[in-house]
């Protein structure tokens, strides 16, 4: 009798079934998987849009908020302490304008014409913790690379030595017109390592006389070579009665002779600054700043004779 091999058993329906549910599954998980990570994508793109949207308002208002300062301090009835100065716009944006001058600082392109600018110059250096020497040496230095002659002070410095250290294209042998360019002088390195800060004591502008109503400390002190106790007393008093700076009740002094009894300034050293010391400086040096959160904008005006300029940053 002949055996007949029996015929494949074919798979059960409901295992069949469970395969097919197990490989849809997968595929679904799958493309929740990829939705997902399209989604988070998305949301990472449009986060970062809306970052970028948020910070453009906020450097635009800012910008908006400069200028609507720099007409504010151009404004003629507006004066120097007045409360509209400073303001709070919001608790994100404010501003403030300041009203100074030129004769607040360093005129380093007056270097050159007198003995009493180099002699002024020098203690300033001093005070910012040079040698008599190497203050005296840059002092010099500074008036040689402005001067249109080829001389060298005692202690300056013309084309030969700048020749010798192979710059034969020093020095300029006219005014600075960047103020950067000081540190191209020789031992301005020096300074540039004590006082790091040195460009808010300088400037290119003004006619080299110091404004006693304005002028900081450190430059009062170098000025008229007096104590710290003396300028201290003569800060205080030049903040008025509320002992607030730029207020209204600040005192205008009326005469030079006030400030030098008020500084008890020897009458050496009087003698040996005059024409520097003065009331008010004929350049007007006026700074607004805006904030807008982080963001901030700063506008420059100089004015004055000879000098008409608008910086911002």
């Amino acid at each position: 009798m002949t055996r007949h091999p029996s015929p494949a058993r074919a798979p059960r329906p409901s295992l069949r079934r469970s395969r097919q549910r197990g490989s849809s599954l997968l595929l679904v998980l799958w493309a929740v998987m990829l939705m997902s990570l399209a989604v988070l994508g998305l949301v990472d793109h449009l986060s970062r849009g809306l970052d970028e949207s948020v910070e453009a308002e906020k450097e635009f208002r800012a910008r908006l908020l400069l200028q609507s300062a720099r007409t504010l301090a151009e404004h003629p009835a507006i004066t120097r302490g007045d409360p509209l100065l400073r303001r709070q716009v919001t608790s994100a944006t404010s501003f403030e304008i300041k009203h100074t001058t030129e004769g607040t600082r360093l005129a380093v392109n007056t270097l050159g014409d007198s003995r009493t600018q180099r002699d002024f110059a020098q203690r300033l250096f001093e005070l910012w913790g040079m040698t008599s020497a190497d203050a005296r040496s840059l002092a010099d230095a500074i008036a040689d690379w402005v001067d249109a002659n080829d001389r060298p002070r005692r202690q300056g410095a013309e084309r030969d030595y700048y020749a010798s250290v192979g710059r034969r294209d020093f020095p300029y042998d006219r005014p600075f017109i960047d103020l950067n360019d000081v540190l191209l002088v020789r031992g301005a390195d020096e300074m540039d390592r004590r006082q790091p800060a040195w460009r808010d004591f300088m400037t290119l502008h003004g006619d080299g006389t110091i404004d006693v109503h304005l002028a900081s400390g450190t430059m009062l002190e170098a000025l008229f070579d007096v104590t710290p106790a003396e300028i201290s007393r003569f800060l205080r008093a030049r903040l008025g009665p509320d002992g607030v700076a730029e207020t209204r009740d600040d005192p205008v002094y009326s005469s030079l002779n006030q400030v030098r009894a008020l500084l008890d300034v020897p009458e050496l050293n009087w003698r040996a600054v005059q024409g520097l010391p003065t009331l008010q400086n004929p350049v007007r040096r006026t700074e607004c700043l805006a904030r807008a959160g982080r963001h901030q904008r700063r506008l420059t005006l100089i004015n004055g004779p000879g000098v008409n300029l608008v910086i911002e940053e």
